[in-house]
């Protein structure tokens, strides 16, 4: 009786902390299943952005670094800047007068916003994150310009006065569903991100790690309830609580009170990772030096760069590596590509299983390495995004080690995700639970869209 006494009014004193929290969950996860935190759109911001100057100086006179990290080059108010990754951080370099740039001015900015909209204004400069920025993470952007946009869609562009990029991009519209959708959701409170993301990271793990223990002594509570129910009334009893509220709070808890639990606990896993006691993982894998390498050889690019601009309208241009195969990922207003800087003419990088399996016994030093690699055409348990923004086809390739590493390359821009057995655990705790993220609602929307909102619904009431 000492324990049930205090779980009882664990539940009690946490539900009446917790209740309004939980609610404001849900209401804005209805929300998120068709509005998200906005973002800038990649292909957008491709559109809008400059088309680079082919009428360059060769590589070699200009930058001087033997082993960079990464190189990028835009066109950013009429000036080719090529941005390269070192250790020791990161520096821009003007292509065609070999300067070093460290800042754009305020009116190099505006001619950037202007491209975004005409007449657009400036109306802030920040040196601190605001709402909006929260989930960008430009920590090392400062300051940020900020711009208002003409027109009805009411639109706010943030650009980073270090390289121009644009950090952000919302509507009216945007604004608003964030405002009763996201922003709530993920208790994006500014004051926690002002320093980074651990504060915030701490807070949302905190209040979904006591919110699970509530719902576990609910669910505690509710059965035994309803097994003193059944003794007293010496039948099919299911509540012994005489009061409509208190009747429909114990139904309510005992039917949605396990989906409830699974969406709190998931949210607490979506930043927690399976404790390496319960899924050990072998050996730590980061996809992006592993198959692209810790470093560029610029003198391996046979192919200049002036030669993809002069066949292609290039909007970025970005040197990279697969395994140890040189190559530009060429992005234009309308498609994204890899080159192969292997060759001296511009030809198209030719990716298939053959060349997935070298290139990863490659990056792990084994000739003899256990690899198969397959063309994925349809999503599967793990490479799967419910609105399809990831693209397919992409090549699954699996290596059998210790980890049962897994590999999903994509052949138009060389990115890749990684998952081993912990992070497919992981998977299943964190968008299997929270989200429904599965083939089978992948292929039944309507299914998945009812049942969420009956779910969801519940947990509400």
């Amino acid at each position: 009786m000492h324990f049930t006494h205090w779980i009882l009014r664990v539940h009690r004193v946490l539900g009446v902390i917790l209740s309004a929290l939980f609610l404001m969950w849900f209401l804005s996860g209805l929300v998120m299943m068709y509005h998200t935190y906005p973002k800038v759109d990649r292909m957008q911001a491709m559109r809008l952005s400059e088309t680079i100057d082919a009428t360059l100086p060769p590589l070699q006179e200009v930058c001087d670094e033997p082993q960079p990290q990464g190189m990028i080059l835009s066109q950013q108010a009429g000036e080719p800047i090529l941005r390269i990754t070192t250790p020791e951080g990161e520096r821009q370099v003007n292509l065609r007068s070999g300067a070093a740039v460290t800042r754009l001015s305020s009116g190099q900015l505006q001619q950037m916003a202007e491209r975004w909209g005409k007449g657009a204004v400036a109306v802030d400069s920040l040196n601190a994150i605001d709402v909006w920025l929260i989930g960008a993470y430009p920590f090392h952007e400062y300051p940020i310009y900020k711009y208002h946009l003409p027109g009805e869609e009411k639109g706010e562009l943030y650009l980073s006065s270090r390289t121009g990029e644009p950090q952000q991009y919302t509507t009216r519209v945007s604004r608003f569903w964030a405002w009763i959708g996201a922003i709530p959701h993920w208790i994006y409170i500014t004051s926690t991100r002002a320093t980074g993301r651990q504060p915030w990271t701490d807070i949302v793990l905190w209040i979904s790690g006591i919110g699970t223990f509530m719902i576990l002594a609910g669910i505690y509570a509710g059965v035994r309830s309803y097994l003193l129910a059944r003794r007293r009334h010496q039948g099919p009893c299911i509540t012994p609580y005489a009061k409509p509220l208190f009747r429909w709070h114990h139904i309510g808890g005992l039917i949605f009170g396990f989906f409830v639990l699974t969406w709190i606990f998931s949210g607490y896993m979506s930043l927690k990772r399976v404790p390496q006691w319960i899924i050990p993982v072998n050996e730590a894998h980061d996809p992006k030096v592993e198959l692209q390498g810790p470093h560029l050889s610029p003198d391996s690019y046979r192919l200049d760069y002036r030669e993809v601009l002069r066949h292609y309208e290039v909007k970025r241009l970005t040197w990279m590596k697969l395994g140890d195969r040189p190559c530009y990922k060429v992005e234009t207003a309308d498609e994204c590509f890899l080159m192969d800087a292997a060759q001296t003419y511009p030809v198209r990088l030719a990716i298939d299983e053959a060349f997935c399996e070298q290139m990863l016994r490659e990056a792990r030093g084994d000739a003899h390495l256990p690899v198969k690699a397959s063309l994925l055409t349809a999503y599967d348990h793990y490479y799967i995004e419910m609105h399809h923004k990831w693209r397919l086809p992409v090549y699954k390739i699996e290596v059998e080690d210790a980890d049962h590493s897994c590999y999903y390359l994509d052949p138009v821009d060389g990115s890749c995700r990684y998952y081993n057995t912990n992070s497919r655990a992981r998977s299943w705790l964190y968008r299997g639970l929270h989200c429904f993220q599965h083939p089978f609602f992948l292929a039944h929307p309507v299914l998945r869209s009812v049942l969420m909102w009956i779910l969801m619904l519940g947990g509400t009431a």
